[in-house]
């Protein structure tokens, strides 16, 4: 007896559970729901089929938690079998998500807006961009998202409620696993290295090749959730950088249980979708004579080739495959996957090639000890960029005369008496050259090697108090290569040709202590905190070495450069950080939180200190006040917040540069004046909302309404010669945005078999320019001026454009003609603005039996841009429009200077040569173009194999679209007399890159359409 004792009382306190955890409305089957054991480190994931099983003592309490649903506790009797019905989380009583500092807080209690995606929202329709963040389109209110057209693994631009700093970077934050991440884009717009500030991003129309970013290196598959928190307040605790909010990516992890393994595989054909309407009916020529080797198409009616310029444009293909294993114990679980990607883009060899493996392991090495270590390495390389801008490839391909046949067009090259090839162009021309040429005899090549690291230790030091240690590496090294022939004009190539090599090396460490804790005060109070300290390292080296010229014509090595030229840049800095937060509720149906943080920068002058507090009020309305049946929850909520935000390193002190030259060399002065009493730039931000559900959380609605102001902008303006200097940093400015945001959910049918749920999404955000410096009153965002400037003026928005446009007669409202029978113009005309004035979504999933299908529309409405592509093809002649007037009978309606009827006819070459004025510099409203748009982004098929044997659990195959077509496109803001509207001939959502000039293009290749194909397979 004495004996026998002990073991029946281990026997109790270890039961052996098992169930099956189903949906509560479909009762279909839940994979991959989180089953853990209560205030221990214990816990299995369900398998295909939802079932689970787990140890636990008689008394614990079972903790079931899953995306999209509300979290479950069970307490443990002596019953074994335990089957569970989660509820989906549109009730908004439980739901858990992830935010600042990797903490979880449950969605009631927040004080502010987010939204959340899971794995299927990322995943159901890949991008063919290879980047994460292209998924969010359309899914997330108040986001606007801006890839750059560069092909795959491009960068994309992120932005929150609107644009706040003029100078600086808007782009939100990206946050994996609780550690920031370097986001920035990596290639300079000349091909070589980014020295990973924003103020080395393109800023112009002209060619340039635009990188990939951060966000491109995080694998999809292996995304978990994602976690948007929208407004300054969500994203204080993370310090200057989250200023413009916060993307915060949870990645998988091993569960303890049986041995998991998973096969995700795709293929898609990406087809150039949206390609320009081209005449086909003048050859090349001017003023309707033939003329063989005429640049435009304004000769006679001709023999076209209407397939010339598809003809050029391949149709790419994306294959990807991935694997995870995952499984453990109670002690040590473990998860690991490797994915590769490899894409072909639409423009000739241009192709991607990553691969991503990712390791995890979670140990609980001692009782009240638990570490969790993550690895993830990509290697990715980026053949042939594509050059955009003014004299970028595609714009090569768009200008080629219309009677130009597709083997005249492959016919690019010769061979000279030395073997060496040399360019054959259908005309003369220092500009442009045939396509072919640039993607068969010019290279940018870039290759990225990069390492995440993430290590953490928790110690529960009691059951209510905990002490975090984590530390994290975000490190890669990338090698641009850009190979130029001779005979090359779309830059100063020297003679026997142009080589550049480039190394940036970048890398980010940051150290954090955390303590945490939560205490029940009394009955009714209960409060939980956060106190902790980071220090954050960032160093980047670039150096980058020209050949422009080579002895041995074409043989791209350093070592034959004619004059060698090198340049190396290093940026360092270092922030020093305490935080803390604290949550008081009352019932847990009132919640009050508050936090601090105190930042000290190595860029701002001494002390380099900043503070910024915040302070958020959450009341469940629902649980305090008796509320109809038909209302299942109700909460209001409520934040204020003030976030600094230090600058760029090396600009308190003046610069010098070194530079080769006779004796000892030159040290020059750099011409942008330093700004010893440099201030942080500061966000105030209050921000109020609502959340309701109705009908038992199959109706939803979430509003936030907010407001920010951002003062002390880092501007640049320009100094009087006298002075010795061009230009000068100045605090000023004061930066507005007020907004609303609005999401709809509903699930109209919900029955055994059927199911229907669809969201809406609404945002705008109206943004204007209170103040900048006293004597200023208009900061440009680019020194660049082609087609129009893009500033910001007092009394004006950020993103207003300024150009040539159309005058009118004072008089008579009429349009002013010149005497021989043309517009006249004026400079510096309000054109429009590049935001746009709401975005919209609406996402539908339809499921019945194991059938799936889902589909996304969304759009944007408002906003302009300006075309420089459509002002290149007016100018040459091969746009479809260009054929109206070709025989002349055009004149124009208006009056002339005197006031007296225009009579004067013009024909259409005298109207496009003038205002396109070469294509590369034309009138700016003659080219602007409604941003408007909607389309069909995503569409989805699926089916659900379930297989009744060991090997093969379950499987999914599901046909894939994105990008199929527009319902609708703005059309050109100036309706030419005679003329008519046209239609915006690109994509109103691609840019020449992620930086702050935006709204004008020129060159940008054709939209993407994706079909796909894909599986998923578990073992």
């Amino acid at each position: 007896m004495l004996i026998a004792l002990p073991w029946q009382l281990s026997a109790q306190d270890q039961l052996s559970l098992k169930g099956v955890v189903r949906d509560a409305a479909s009762r279909s089957p839940l994979p991959g729901v989180s089953v853990s054991v209560k205030g221990t480190t214990r816990g299995v994931s369900t398998d295909a089929e939802g079932k689970y099983a787990i140890s636990a003592a008689a008394g614990a309490m079972l903790v079931f938690t899953y995306v999209g649903y509300d979290k479950k506790e069970i307490p443990v009797s002596t019953q074994t079998i335990i089957d569970v019905a989660l509820q989906q989380s549109a009730t908004g009583l439980n739901e858990v998500v992830v935010t600042a500092l990797g903490i979880e807080r449950k969605t009631r209690s927040l004080g502010y807006a987010t939204q959340q995606l899971d794995n299927a929202a990322i995943n159901t329709v890949k991008d063919p961009g290879a980047n994460i963040m292209n998924t969010l389109s359309g899914k997330v209110a108040g986001a606007v998202i801006t890839p750059a057209a560069s092909g795959p693994g491009g960068a994309v631009r992120v932005v929150l409620r609107g644009n706040r700093s003029i100078s600086g970077n808007n782009n939100a934050l990206i946050v994996v696993d609780g550690v920031p991440i370097d986001n920035t884009m990596s290639t300079e717009k000349n091909g070589g290295g980014s020295a990973n500030t924003i103020s080395t991003q393109p800023k112009s129309i002209s060619s340039g090749y635009s990188g990939s970013d951060g966000a491109a290196s995080v694998n999809p598959q292996d995304v978990e959730s994602i976690n948007v928190l929208k407004g300054p307040a969500a994203a204080a605790l993370y310090g200057s950088r989250a200023a413009n909010g916060a993307i915060i990516i949870t990645t998988k992890s091993g569960k303890s249980g049986k041995l998991a393994v998973n096969y995700n595989g795709g293929v898609s054909l990406d087809q150039p979708n949206m390609l320009m309407k081209f005449q086909n009916t003048y050859g090349s020529g001017s003023k309707g004579q033939a003329g063989t080797r005429a640049p435009a198409s304004w000769g006679a009616p001709a023999q076209t080739y209407s397939d010339n310029v598809r003809s050029f444009f391949n149709t790419g293909t994306a294959v990807n495959n991935s694997i995870d294993i995952s499984g453990g114990n109670d002690k040590l679980r473990g998860y690991a996957s490797y994915t590769n990607n490899a894409i072909s883009g639409i423009i000739p060899k241009n192709r991607l090639e990553r691969n991503t493996l990712n390791l995890r392991v979670a140990a609980e090495i001692l009782p009240r000890l638990t570490t969790d270590v993550k690895l993830t390495y990509i290697s990715q390389d980026i053949k042939n960029k594509p050059r955009l801008g003014d004299q970028g490839v595609a714009n090569e391909a768009y200008l080629m005369p219309r009677d130009l046949s597709k083997d005249s067009l492959n016919h690019f090259e010769g061979t000279d008496a030395t073997g060496q090839p040399y360019p054959i162009y259908w005309t003369n021309s220092t500009t442009f050259q045939n396509p072919y040429w640039d993607v068969y005899r010019n290279m940018v090549d870039e290759s990225r090697n990069r390492i995440m690291l993430m290590g953490s230790a928790k110690y529960r030091l009691t059951d209510w108090l905990s002490l975090q240690g984590r530390y994290s590496l975000d490190r890669y090294d990338d090698k641009i290569t850009a190979s130029y022939y001779n005979g090359t004009v779309a830059f100063p190539v020297q003679p026997g040709g142009r080589y550049l090599e480039a190394y940036v090396n970048h890398w980010e460490r940051n150290m954090d202590l955390l303590l945490s804790g939560s205490n029940k005060l009394s009955g009714d109070f209960h409060v939980s905190y956060n106190v902790g300290g980071s220090i954050l390292t960032s160093k980047g080296y670039n150096s980058q070495a020209l050949a422009n010229g080579l002895s041995i014509p074409n043989h791209f090595n350093l070592m034959f450069a004619t004059a060698p030229a090198t340049t190396n840049t290093t940026v360092q800095k270092e922030i020093q950080s305490v935080y803390g937060n604290a949550q008081l509720d009352f019932r847990q149906y009132l919640y009050l939180d508050v936090s601090a943080r105190n930042d000290w920068s190595s860029t701002l002058p001494s002390p380099y200190s900043y503070f910024y507090p915040s302070v958020g009020l959450s009341a469940v309305i629902s649980d305090m006040l008796k509320m109809p049946s038909w209302v299942t929850f109700g909460k209001v909520r409520a934040a204020y917040t003030q976030v600094g935000n230090d600058a760029d390193p090396y600009m308190l002190l003046q610069a010098y540069y070194y530079s080769v030259g006779a004796g000892g060399g030159f040290v020059s002065r750099d011409n942008t004046k330093s700004i010893y009493n440099l201030k942080p730039e500061q966000t105030k931000s209050w921000e109020v909302g609502l959340e309701w559900k109705f009908l038992n959380g199959r109706l939803g609605l979430d509003a936030t309404v907010y407001k920010n102001n951002t003062i002390n902008q880092l501007l640049n303006v320009g100094l009087p010669q006298a002075s010795g200097f061009d230009d000068q940093y100045i605090n000023a400015g004061n930066i507005q945005n007020k907004g609303l945001e609005i999401m709809l959910t509903g699930t109209p049918i919900q029955r055994k078999d059927f199911s229907w749920n669809t969201s809406v999404n609404f945002a705008t955000n109206s943004n204007k320019v209170l103040y900048l410096k006293d004597g200023v009153d208009q900061i440009g965002l680019s020194s660049a001026t082609n087609f129009a400037t893009v500033q910001a003026r007092v009394g004006g928005k950020y993103g207003d454009m300024y150009g040539y446009a159309w005058q009118k007669d004072p008089k008579t409202g009429q349009y002013l003609i010149g005497t021989d029978g043309l517009p006249v113009v004026a400079q510096n005309q309000y054109l429009g603005n590049f935001n746009p004035d709401f975005t919209l979504g609406w996402n539908n999933q339809f499921q019945y039996k194991k059938f799936s299908m889902s589909f996304l529309i969304d759009g944007r409405v408002g906003g302009i841009v300006i075309s420089g592509t459509d002002a290149l093809l007016a100018s040459y002649g091969v746009a479809d429009y260009t054929t109206q007037y070709r025989n002349g009978g055009l004149v124009l309606p208006g009056v002339l200077a005197d006031g007296s009827a225009n009579t004067k006819s013009i024909d259409a070459e005298d109207f496009w040569t003038k205002v396109s004025q070469g294509g590369r510099d034309a009138w700016g409203q003659f080219f602007a173009f409604s941003a408007t748009n909607f389309r069909l982004r995503e569409l989805s098929f699926g089916y659900d194999f379930d297989f009744d044997q060991k090997l093969v659990k379950r499987a999914r195959l599901s046909l894939t679209a994105r990008n199929l077509f527009f319902l609708y496109r703005g059309k050109s803001v100036l309706d030419i007399p005679g003329m008519g509207k046209r239609t915006l001939p690109v994509d109103p959502e691609s840019a020449l890159g992620t930086s702050n000039y935006q709204g004008i293009e020129a060159g940008l290749p054709p939209a993407v359409r994706s079909f796909g194909l894909n599986l998923n397979v578990s073992f």
